[in-house]
Order: structure tokens, then C-alpha cells, then sequence
């Protein structure tokens, strides 16, 4: 469809205007000199063609030319080709991949007339996404699906970026709908499917299986909890879960395998488990006592029963460092007032560090009715490893205790001030031994006598929460409650403390690190490390963690305080080797990257920045890759991907300073052989309908297979949706043909003007 247009150069008006003044202008002749008529007529014909061109020009009429075309479309169908598609479950006792293809070939003739209007794209996916061909709407695919994995967002994700330069006119997905993938293939779904919302693209999801496998029993080892660090002589706790599929009221064994110095794996506990209809998941906590200090493999087993199908998940490993000797701590706790007690705190925190074996608490109340005791002799016997003062003031202990605890500290003891009324320099703390040892400065007029009110400009007052800063990214160990050291415990969650010894940040040790603040405006440094001489040192402000046990956060208040012990007694450094490697998991899944740091230190412990490390990764199957460390700090970071094949690898770090050796060390991690598709095969339907409400706008919805060919004609009938109109416009005021002509009329005008004697 052809039609005609104007845009007049200044509008109507305008025009209108100028046409007045292309009128006068045609009776405008030469002043003084009459012409002959024939010349006059001649002058007005050539003037009157150039108005009449101009008139047009400023018009500018356009040629507008109108066309309807079809847009190209690709209608896009994903397969899933995993071997969970291998289950038997389908309607008919058929496997889910048979019920699959039945299901497009039943619809052949379909796809081939669809075929006319689209363009059919056809994939298969399992850890990777592949093409299929269609012949005569014939879909071809394989005998058998063969894929150990099923990334199911990942392969959304494929087709968006495949399909980039053509409109998708709608993604069918046929699949179990289980989500069963390693990174980097383990891209959310979720978020492939809002880009599809985003581009306005429905999704179709036909799910095929049952989504519980009443016929498949399993016994499995799905989680494995032991520490990191253990220590010798000392029972060490090993927590497991174990899913029970099948198997009701039936009894089986479950077995603690620990490697000996030899490398050797050794029975050396076992539990019985009970199989009730009621749980398909049962806790079972294993216990062992090593007496050696060094690295080791655990290994929790549960015996396969004859005739199970899936055997690679009923065992899970890690590995423990065992430490030699405990930490003994010595807690000094003073009294609000004289002759007073000591307030809620203490007792509890005696209870959190009471459950582990490996740290001894020595406890002492002082209340004051005798002041500046000396307990030189009592802190010699003691041997601390670790000293603890709740709210203690200065007067309870004389100059030379105060000293002694100072000069251990010197040597290597930890050092922390827990909050109260007398921490600080409210107790008096200021010009005392301890004021250059702990990591906070005290002002000149902070003292808090006994007998007055608290001091309001010493404290924060509550409620407040405990939250941890974060250091190059990461939170600092005492605070880090997850074996994974990318996540951390949201300490919001848990209640809120009383209060708060105010420390300013202007007041802080040069040496210092604020690890946790408050979670108000203010920000207050709440927990403040640091070091002197050998040793570590905290100022903890506060003095309610008791809140955290009796408002059922026990676990979190155990772990804070067993881990700022042993960070204060240097447990978490391997016993202070020379060069050290620490891994952020014990065990990692398939195809994960491991992140891990590492460093070399001097007798003093103090980093060793002109090392050069040598770090060498060995896999089960005995190749050897080498990884270049990073500087962060004055720790080195490395990390190491290539963990496709299952079992134990060795990390190796060598350090040397100017051609000399310093030291060796290993750490050892493992992989876990697991068969992500036939561990727990079980079919996802409410997963493929919530991903197809994400769509629901646009049409998408989660489909039975049985309805395919009702939704193969839907889409027939919405090739009209995708046609556009091409609008394309032809101006014929700014041709050659237009200019040539303006100049003919203009110069044949001027040349008989110029003959004629007019100029």
C-alpha cells in the first residue's frame, strides 16, 4: 500500500506566507525599461516555474510505501537426555526417556506442519546442551539418555544465547524436572526462566516420573558434620545424617572408619540404625578418641542391603587435623560490687566451653573483700593457655599478678576483657601492666568507683546485636559458624544484648582489627583483636551472650566461645607450623573450585614476605597440577578447579626464602564419588509448574505430556502474531532531478536577463 505525505518547512502558516511573497514577486519587473511582451511573458513563465518548484521543495512531499511481512520465529524444544530419565515410572511401566519420545513421535505430523510456520529448534540436555535433527518431524534422538547431570538452567541459559538473533515464539521443556548439577553448570533455573519473562517468551513444561519413588529403596549418607580440628586424647564427635528410602522396620549397621598412621581406614565405632515409616532422615553421632597428633581421613558407612541399586552414596568422607595436648584457661570473674556476685555471664559461659574435653577451665570469683591479692603462684600451677577477665577491676589483683599475666601473655598466653561495669578503664585498667597488652587505648577519666551509679558515657546501651565485619571479604574464623568459609551465621537473627562497654575507634591499638561492631548508627566496635609478643589478645565489649542460650541460639553461643578460645590459644594456626596451608572445605563436590590460603612464618611468627611458595595440587588418579598463589595481605591465596574425578587429592605447599628450603606441608581433601542422577531420582513436577508461572503472562503453564497436541494446535493459530508492518518513505523534493531542474530555471533566467540587457 502506497500513500502520500507532506511536511511543510515551517508549517501551514508559514507556507501560506511565502506564497504571498512568490506572487508579488512574479509582477516585480525591471525598474525604468518596459520589455517587449513576448520577453516579459517569457521572464514570468521562467519566474513562475521557480516559485512553483520552490513551493514544492518547501512542501516536501513523500512517497510513503507500506509492506506486511512475516517475522522469522524459532520454536524451541528441550529434552532432557540425564540418566535419571532412565527410571522406571512412567504410565504403562515404561522409562521416563520412552514415555518422552512416544510423546513426540505420536505428534510428528504436527511438528512437520508447525515446521512450515517455524523454525523448529530442537536440543537435548544433560550437563551439556546439543543439538538435535528433525526429519519430516521425526525428532532423532538417542537409544538411551546417557548424562550424569542435569542442568537444567544452565541449558535455558544456552538457548537464550543460541537463540539470540531470532524471536522465540515459546521453549517447551520435557524433562523430570530435577535440577542436578556441579559449577559451573549449576546455574538456578529460576533465573534463566525470569530472562525468558523478560522477552516476553512463554515457558511449557511437561514433566515426566513419578515425584516419589515408592518402588526404589535407598539407604544413603546424605551429610557428614565433624570438625576441622580435633585434638588428641580427646573424643572427637562425628554427626550424620542418613536418608532411609524403603527399607521400613528393618536394622542396619552404621560404621565410624578411621585412618591409621599407616593409611589404613579401621572400624573403630559402629551404631545401629532403625528404619521407621515415620523418618526418612536419621541423625546418628559417632564418636572416636585419636591418640596422635596429624591428618587423617573419617569415613561414616552404612552397610548396602542386597539387591540396592545406588551404592556410591552410602559412605562420605573428610578429613580432620588432630592436635596434640588441650587448652588450659584460666577465668577470672569479678564482682559487680563488693562483696557481691558475679552476674548471669560467667556461668554461662562456663557451660559453653564445659561440653568439650579439650579445654580445661579454671574458675575463680573475686568479690573483693580482700583487694590486690597476689596470685602469682596460682596463675604458675595453672599453666594457662588462655586468660578470661569478666569485669574484673584493677584493685582485685596486685601490680605483680597484673604483671605475670602480662608477661605470659608475652610468651604466648591469649588475653581477653570481656565487657562490664569494672572492664576497661572503668576498672581502673589505665597505667596498669595490661594497658599496652590489650588492643583498646583508655582515657585519663574513665574509672568507675564501687558504690556509684554505672557510667552512662562508658557504655552503649541495648538493645543491640553482635555483627561480624567482614576482611577482604571474608569473616574472621572466631565468627564463622559454617564449614564453608564463603558463608557466615546472620547475626542478626540472634537476640539482642543488653549493652556494651563504649569503645571509640579513635582508641584503638595501631595493631588493632574491629572484627564485630553494633548494628546500630553508630557502628561500635564490639569485638577488637590484636597481638603482643607472642600472644593474641581480644576486647570483647560485651557480657550478655547468656541471651543467645536461653532464647534457644545454645549452638551459636558454644561455637563463639570455643572458637575465640581457641583463636586466642593459636589452635587454629596447626600448632604454629612454619609454613601452613589451610583449605575452605575438607570435601567439595564435582566440577566446585576449592579456594584455599596459605603463608610461611619465622620462629616469632611473624609472615615471611620474601617466600616464594611452591604449591602442587595431586589427583586420585595421579596427575599433578601446580597452582600459582596470590598475595592478599601478607597471606597468600590459590585455588584449584580441576575436580571432575572423584576421590582424595593432595595439596602440597613448599616454601623457600633465597634458594633455602623453610618447610613442606600437605593437606589432603576429597570428592565425593556420587551419582547426582540416581541418588535421589525422584521427578520435580511442582519445580517445572512453579518455572512456567513465571511465564504465566505470556501464556506459559505446566502441561501433562498428554496435553502436547492440544498445545502444538495453539501455537499453529498464532502465526499472526508475528507479522510487522515495513514502512518505508521515498522523499521527491531532495532528487537530482528537483535540484537540476532549480538550476535551469534560475540560470536560463539570468542568461536571457544578462542578453537582453537587464543586468
Amino acid at each position: 500500500m502506497n500513500t502520500w505525505g507532506v511536511q511543510p518547512v515551517g508549517g501551514v502558516w508559514f507556507m501560506v506566507g511565502v506564497v504571498a511573497l512568490l506572487v508579488l514577486a512574479l509582477w516585480v519587473g525591471p525598474a525604468g525599461r518596459k520589455l517587449p511582451r513576448r520577453r516579459r511573458l517569457t521572464l514570468l513563465a521562467l519566474r513562475g516555474g521557480t516559485a512553483l518548484l520552490l513551493f514544492l521543495v518547501m512542501l516536501r512531499p513523500t512517497l510513503v510505501m507500506i509492506t506486511t511481512r512475516k517475522l522469522p520465529g524459532s520454536l524451541v524444544v528441550l529434552a532432557d537426555s540425564s540418566r535419571s530419565m532412565q527410571i522406571t515410572d512412567s504410565i504403562g511401566d515404561v522409562s521416563r526417556w520412552s514415555d518422552l519420545r512416544n510423546t513426540l513421535d505420536a505428534t510428528s505430523d504436527q511438528w512437520d506442519e508447525l515446521g512450515e510456520s517455524w523454525d523448529l529448534k530442537f536440543y537435548t540436555f544433560d550437563e551439556l546442551t546439543s543439538p538435535v535433527s528433525v526429519t519430516s518431524g521425526q525428532v532423532e534422538l538417542a537409544e538411551e539418555p546417557v548424562g550424569a547431570q542435569s542442568a537444567l538452567g544452565s541449558a535455558l541459559d544456552d538457548v537464550l544465547q543460541r537463540e539470540a538473533r531470532q524471536r522465540i515464539v515459546a521453549v517447551l521443556l520435557l524433562s523430570d524436572g530435577a535440577q542436578r548439577a556441579f559449577a559451573p553448570r549449576d546455574l538456578p533455573p529460576q533465573s534463566s526462566v525470569r530472562r525468558l519473562a523478560n522477552d516476553q517468551i512463554p515457558l511449557y513444561t511437561f514433566t515426566f516420573g513419578k515425584p516419589a519413588l515408592g518402588l526404589q529403596s535407598d539407604l544413603r549418607v546424605d551429610d557428614l558434620l565433624a570438625s576441622d580440628v580435633v585434638f588428641a586424647e580427646t573424643p572427637a564427635k562425628i554427626q550424620a545424617s542418613i536418608g532411609a528410602d524403603g527399607y521400613v522396620n528393618q536394622s542396619f549397621k552404621v560404621q565410624l572408619l578411621w585412618e591409621t598412621p599407616d593409611g589404613e581406614m579401621e572400624v573403630v565405632d559402629t551404631q545401629p540404625l532403625q528404619v521407621s515409616s515415620s523418618k526418612r532422615r536419621v541423625p546418628v553421632t559417632l564418636s572416636h578418641t585419636p591418640l596422635q597428633p596429624g591428618e587423617y581421613k573419617v569415613t561414616v558407612r552404612i552397610e548396602s542391603p542386597e539387591g540396592e541399586l545406588a551404592t556410591a552414596n552410602n559412605s562420605q568422607s573428610t578429613f580432620v587435623t588432630v592436635l596434640k595436648g588441650g587448652v588450659n584457661v584460666m577465668y577470672l570473674a569479678g564482682a559487680s560490687r563488693i562483696g557481691g556476685g558475679p552476674g548471669i555471664e560467667p556461668r554461662f559461659v562456663r557451660g559453653a566451653l564445659a561440653p568439650h574435653a579439650d579445654i580445661n577451665v579454671r574458675y575463680d570469683m573475686l568479690n573483693y573483700r580482700r583487694q590486690r591479692l597476689d596470685i602469682r603462684p596460682q596463675l604458675t600451677e595453672a599453666q594457662a593457655d588462655v586468660y578470661l577477665l569478666g569485669n574484673v577491676d584493677v584493685t582485685a589483683l596486685d601490680k605483680d599478678s597484673w604483671q605475670k599475666i602480662a608477661d605470659d601473655v608475652d610468651q604466648g598466653a591469649g588475653l581477653a576483657m570481656l565487657g562490664g561495669f569494672h572492664s576497661f578503664g572503668p576498672g581502673g585498667f589505665r597505667n596498669s601492666p595490661l594497658e599496652k597488652v590489650l588492643p583498646i587505648l583508655m582515657g585519663m577519666a574513665e574509672r568507675q568507683n564501687f558504690g556509684e551509679p554505672p557510667r552512662q558515657d562508658m557504655h552503649v546501651a541495648g538493645p543491640l546485636r553482635l555483627v561480624p565485619v567482614a576482611q577482604r571479604g571474608e569473616v574472621h574464623s572466631i565468627l564463622r559458624f559454617s564449614e564453608n568459609s564463603n558463608t557466615r551465621f546472620d547475626f542478626k537473627n540472634l537476640p539482642a544484648l543488653d549493652g556494651a562497654n563504649r569503645f571509640q575507634r579513635s582508641m584503638l591499638s595501631p595493631n588493632a582489627q574491629v572484627l564485630a561492631e553494633s548494628d546500630d548508627a553508630r557502628r561500635w566496635p564490639l569485638l577488637v583483636v590484636g597481638a603482643w609478643g607472642n600472644g593474641r589478645t581480644a576486647a570483647l565489649a560485651i557480657d550478655s551472650t547468656w541471651r543467645w542460650q536461653m532464647e534457644g541460639f545454645g549452638e551459636m553461643q558454644h561455637r563463639f566461645w570455643r572458637q575465640l578460645v581457641l583463636w586466642l590459644a593459636r589452635k587454629d594456626d596447626a600448632e604454629g607450623q612454619s609454613v601452613w596451608v589451610r583449605l575452605d572445605g575438607r570435601r567439595t563436590q564435582r566440577g566446585s573450585r576449592l579456594d584455599f590460603s596459605l603463608g610461611a612464618q619465622n620462629e616469632q611468627r611473624e609472615p615471611l614476605a620474601d617466600a616464594i611458595f611452591d604449591v602442587q595440587v595431586e589427583n586420585p588418579e595421579g596427575a599433578v597440577e601446580r597452582i600459582r598463589p596470590v598475595a592478599r595481605g601478607e597471606d597468600f591465596t590459590g585455588s584449584f578447579q580441576n575436580t571432575s574425578v572423584p576421590g582424595d587429592y593432595r595439596v602440597t605447599l613448599s616454601a623457600t626464602v633465597a634458594g633455602k628450603l623453610v618447610g613442606t606441608t600437605t593437606a589432603r581433601f576429597t570428592v565425593p564419588d556420587r551419582d547426582m542422577e540416581l541418588d535421589q531420582p525422584a521427578a520435580e513436577p511442582t519445580l517445572m509448574a512453579s518455572l512456567a508461572n513465571l511465564t504465566a503472562e505470556f501464556g506459559g503453564a505446566g502441561l501433562s505430556p498428554e496435553e502436547l497436541p492440544q498445545l502444538l494446535e495453539q501455537l499453529k493459530s498464532r502465526t499472526e502474531e508475528f507479522e510487522e508492518e515495513m514502512v518505508r518513505q521515498r522523499s521527491l523534493w531532495d532528487t537530482w532531478p528537483v535540484l537540476l531542474a532549480m538550476v535551469g530555471l534560475l540560470g536560463s533566467e539570468w542568461w536571457l536577463r544578462k542578453r537582453w540587457g537587464l543586468v
